[in-house]
């Protein structure tokens, strides 16, 4: 299946050097993302073998509406892109999520399967009095120092975990992969990104209100 990543002028070299690309650990924040890179890692080894060293996986499109990777749109230049590689991978080894479910990791937020089951998960809440801060404080090491601990709430939070794995699905408009290595033999093409006033391969920037688009409401509108 043909993919496509973004990365740094240092990653390209690195890959032109040693023959493949794993992800560097260095360049993650694990105080912001570590909770969901150890969901991703869980449930990317039931699935993927790992024949290589890389503790952490590259991060690729898989699908956008109707091409891999988002398109262009006015903006700053994301720090660190400098490269669109596109490749070719065995689908056996892309461990694929939907790119607006992954939303609900990174905020630990329930996944609902409807409506109803929503408004029953949010009623759970509002029981155990459990804010959406107080959710967030568990896997945002970055922004809070500590979260809560009781049982309740630590039961809740196990529930949330459970319906993660709604995320893990090759259906949908928006897909985004994680592989272990990417090899020089899999590259079909490398386009060097040009500093043209535009933003390439994201979904997260500022849209003309101010705002980030939020896909978790989004998500919500279409139960």
């Amino acid at each position: 299946m043909k993919l496509v990543t973004f990365q740094s002028m240092d990653a390209l070299k690195n890959l032109m050097y040693k023959g493949y690309l794993e992800c560097n650990p260095d360049f993650i924040n694990l105080k912001k993302s570590g909770y969901a890179y150890d969901w991703i890692i869980e449930k990317m080894n039931q699935q993927i073998k790992n024949f290589s060293n890389a503790k952490y996986p590259v991060w690729c499109w898989v699908k956008c509406k109707k091409g891999n990777c988002p398109p262009k749109h006015k903006g700053n230049k994301v720090v660190g892109f400098d490269v669109k590689i596109t490749f070719n991978k065995d689908v056996k080894e892309v461990f694929i999520t939907d790119y607006r479910l992954f939303s609900f990791i990174l905020n630990n937020t329930y996944i609902p399967n409807n409506l109803k089951d929503k408004n029953e998960f949010a009623k759970k809440l509002i029981k155990y009095n459990i804010t959406s801060d107080d959710l967030k404080a568990y896997v945002r090491k970055d922004k809070y120092e500590n979260h809560r601990t009781d049982n309740e709430f630590l039961e809740v939070c196990k529930e949330i975990r459970k319906s993660f794995d709604k995320c893990i699905t090759n259906n949908g408009d928006i897909l985004q992969g994680c592989i272990w290595r990417i090899n020089l033999e899999d590259i079909e093409k490398i386009e060097f990104l040009k500093e043209d006033g535009y933003t390439y391969g994201s979904y997260n920037y500022i849209r003309s209100n101010g705002e980030r688009f939020n896909w978790i409401e989004d998500y919500y509108q279409h139960l």
